[in-house]
């Protein structure tokens, strides 16, 4: 299970955000294994060695459902929302960045399958600190 509670500092659309309104969705679907992306810039020196200048860990999750094209509509809105948070079965519950909705029609009439992926958590490492890694 999953629940999804987004909101926004401002109006979007024709959603507006005054006092405390919150959308909250829950999902009865699995999430996947984490997977862990790392990014790095780096440079190559005179003797052609490689130094890190930034180092970026993430911690992303997702999970697939079907959903009829009004779903669809909400679900890929969320991508335009700056507080996103996410609660597990589990217990774990945590804001998440990058949340993204692929959406893929299906050969049935308005039926979409989506794919939504999100970070839950992030370290980078820049300077000389990253250098060492």
């Amino acid at each position: 299970m999953v629940k999804i509670e987004y909101w926004n500092s401002y109006d979007i659309l024709d959603i507006h955000y005054e006092g405390s309104y919150r959308n909250r969705l829950w999902l009865n679907v699995p999430v996947k294994k984490p997977t862990y992306p790392i990014y790095r810039e780096q440079f190559e020196d005179s003797v052609n060695d490689s130094h890190n200048i930034f180092l970026k860990w993430e911690k992303q999750y997702s999970f697939d459902l079907f959903c009829p094209e009004y779903m669809a509509d909400m679900i890929s809105l969320i991508t335009l929302h700056d507080n996103v948070w996410i609660s597990f079965d589990n217990g774990y519950s945590g804001k998440c960045r990058d949340f993204t909705a692929e959406v893929k029609w299906t050969n049935i009439d308005s039926l979409a399958q989506i794919t939504c992926t999100f970070t839950v958590k992030s370290y980078t490492i820049n300077g000389a600190t990253a250098s060492h890694c």
